[in-house]
C-alpha cells in the first residue's frame, strides 16, 4: 500500500465577467500575495485596451495570443554517466498553457514601459504578431529539443 499523501485538485472558478477557465487561471498567475481583486483588475484593463487597438472579441485574442507562445516541448536534464544530458519531452496541453501563461508574464515584467498594466499590454500585442521576448524563448525551446532530439529515448 502506498503512503505517498494523495492531494486533491483545487476547483478554479471561472472569472466573473466572461466566465473563462482559462482567463481565470491567467489571472490567477498574474496574482500576487492573494491580492486578486488588483489581478483582475490589471488583466480586464490590459485585455480590453489590446481589443479596442485590434478591434477583435476579447476572448478570442486572449486565445490566440496563448496558442502563438505555446510550446511543443519541454527540456529536462539528466545526469548519464558523469554527463548532463537535455532531454525533450512532449508535453500535455495544460502543462504547455501554463508554460505559454508564465512565459507571457514573466516577459512582461521586463520591459521598459510605465506600470504593469501598460507592459502587459505591449507583451500581449507583441505576442499577437509573433515578435514577443516569449516567442523568441518558444523558439528557443524548439531548437534546444531539435539539438537534443537523440537524447529522447532516455526517461526519467
Amino acid at each position: 500500500m502506498s503512503r505517498k499523501k494523495r492531494y486533491l485538485k483545487t476547483i478554479i472558478f471561472t472569472d466573473p465577467r466572461y466566465g473563462s477557465y482559462l482567463i481565470s487561471k491567467f489571472i490567477n498567475y498574474i496574482m500576487k500575495n492573494g491580492k486578486k481583486q488588483i489581478a483582475q483588475k490589471i488583466f480586464y484593463y490590459s485585455i480590453n485596451l489590446i481589443s479596442i487597438k485590434l478591434k477583435k472579441n476579447c476572448f478570442f485574442l486572449l486565445k490566440k495570443i496563448l496558442f502563438n507562445v505555446l510550446p511543443l516541448f519541454e527540456i529536462k536534464k539528466k545526469k548519464i554517466g558523469g554527463v548532463n544530458y537535455n532531454i525533450p519531452f512532449k508535453i500535455n496541453l495544460k502543462r504547455s498553457l501554463m508554460f505559454s501563461m508564465k512565459w507571457i508574464i514573466n516577459n512582461a515584467k521586463k520591459r521598459n514601459e510605465n506600470g504593469f498594466k501598460n507592459k502587459l499590454v505591449g507583451e500581449l500585442i507583441d505576442s499577437y504578431f509573433n515578435n514577443s521576448y516569449s516567442i523568441k524563448q518558444k523558439e528557443n525551446v524548439l531548437k534546444v529539443s531539435e539539438q537534443n532530439k537523440a537524447y529522447s529515448n532516455f526517461k526519467l
